[in-house]
């Protein structure tokens, strides 16, 4: 089936056929807009646009050759290869190259004064429109692409400047500046830059944290060869999750009060008697069995919940996220308060756990009541035989034999 037959449906009263509306999907609808990228290295006019392609090209016995980026082009790729083809009627050819959605071309020339001359000049559209080409890359080149944060806040011109002395010791730019927000437009601390590292130059070697060098700042890179960091503290060695800053390096355990650990980890927890359990008499008077089924039934309503508590808080407590602080309370809802009261009349527990529960999305409920179910340490179990003991010793006392 065709999209077109797939999109429309026939309309049988006049016989044409309308387009179906779609709705946005949840994935499309949730998406975050990418953040907005501008170069600080070169500035594009309206009218020039310059292709920033950084790929190693041709082969050893080819022509030199030079990069175009259409991807801001209207036309297909027919139109625009008879284009070039036109503009260059000497050339040696053309090689396509897929990276992601750009549209690259690689343009073969005979000489290397016609490349220069081509990355000058550029292609001009009948619109006005002009389209440099950028030079490749040599084979032996090494190419780091850098995601940067925690930029000072100041002019562009201070951070254009900046950014290319504390850049500089580390290789040849490219290309380098700044993300700004989708929506508003505002710069928030984040950048980008592109770094060309020969391998018969030595450079310094790239660092996570780099000195601002027009003052005393210092900002943060990222990229994807680098050595384990830790994006919280900015030290080498360790990674985020074992940070000893971490939220969950704080907070106490339960059992013993130090830091460091949970509650179900602690290895100076205190294992405290459980209640004991009702045993039936060995006589089979009636008079003994309803003196031990009374005393023992007394025993098991008198039972202190301090140990099942402390069990139940234990278990509770691991399904707080590591990175959560604050306990905020969800929403309510009928299915949630259901399953709230479920476990809260069922499992003796503190007024914290009670706290950690009201903060739990319904899934996580779920995966509590299954941990519960199988680990956890109810009286309700027991409540039915004692209410039928205490029923049947009141009958008993009432009998007037």
């Amino acid at each position: 089936m065709s999209s077109a037959n797939f999109i429309k449906s026939p309309d049988k009263a006049s016989g044409t056929q309308n387009s179906q509306q779609r709705h946005p999907s949840y994935a499309h609808a949730t998406r975050a807009h990418p953040p907005i990228k501008e170069s600080l290295i070169s500035k594009d006019t309206d009218n020039t646009i310059r292709s920033r392609v950084w790929k190693v090209g041709g082969s050893p016995a080819s022509c030199p050759s030079m990069f175009f980026d259409f991807t801001s082009r209207p036309e297909n790729r027919a139109a625009l290869l008879c284009y070039i083809n036109e503009c260059y009627p000497d050339n040696c050819g053309v090689r396509l190259h897929s990276d992601q959605s750009r549209r690259i071309v690689e343009l073969f020339l005979p000489t290397s004064k016609q490349c220069e001359e081509t990355s000058v000049t550029g292609i001009t559209f009948d619109d006005g429109e002009c389209i440099l080409a950028s030079k490749p890359i040599s084979a032996d080149t090494r190419l780091v692409h850098l995601q940067l944060s925690d930029l000072p806040f100041t002019t562009l011109d201070k951070l254009r400047l900046g950014l290319r002395k504390s850049l500089a010791p580390y290789g040849s730019l490219s290309d380098y500046g700044i993300f700004r927000d989708h929506a508003s437009n505002l710069f928030m601390g984040r950048g980008y830059a592109t770094l060309k590292i020969p391998a018969n130059y030595k450079y310094k070697q790239l660092s996570h944290t780099i000195p601002w060098l027009t003052s005393d700042d210092s900002f943060h890179a990222t990229w994807a060869e680098m050595p384990l960091h830790c994006l919280r503290c900015h030290t080498a060695g360790h990674a985020t999750s074992a940070c000893p800053r971490h939220p969950s390096r704080s907070r106490l355990c339960w059992t013993c009060g130090q830091p460091g650990h949970r509650a179900a980890q602690c290895t100076n927890r205190q294992v405290k008697p459980t209640p004991d359990t009702y045993h039936p008499p060995t006589s089979s008077s009636p008079s003994s069995y309803s003196v031990n089924s009374s005393n023992s039934d007394i025993s098991m309503l008198s039972v202190d919940p301090s140990p099942f508590e402390s069990h139940n808080d234990a278990i509770i407590s691991d399904f707080i996220p590591d990175d959560q602080i604050d306990l905020k309370p969800q929403p309510p809802s009928p299915d949630r308060d259901a399953m709230v009261q479920h476990v809260e009349k069922r499992y003796p527990m503190s007024d914290h756990a009670k706290t950690i529960i009201a903060s739990l999305s319904i899934p996580e409920l779920e995966r509590l009541c299954h941990t519960l179910k199988d680990q956890g340490k109810s009286l309700s179990s027991s409540t039915p035989t004692t209410l039928s003991l205490v029923s049947s010793l009141s009958k008993g006392n009432n009998d007037p034999t």
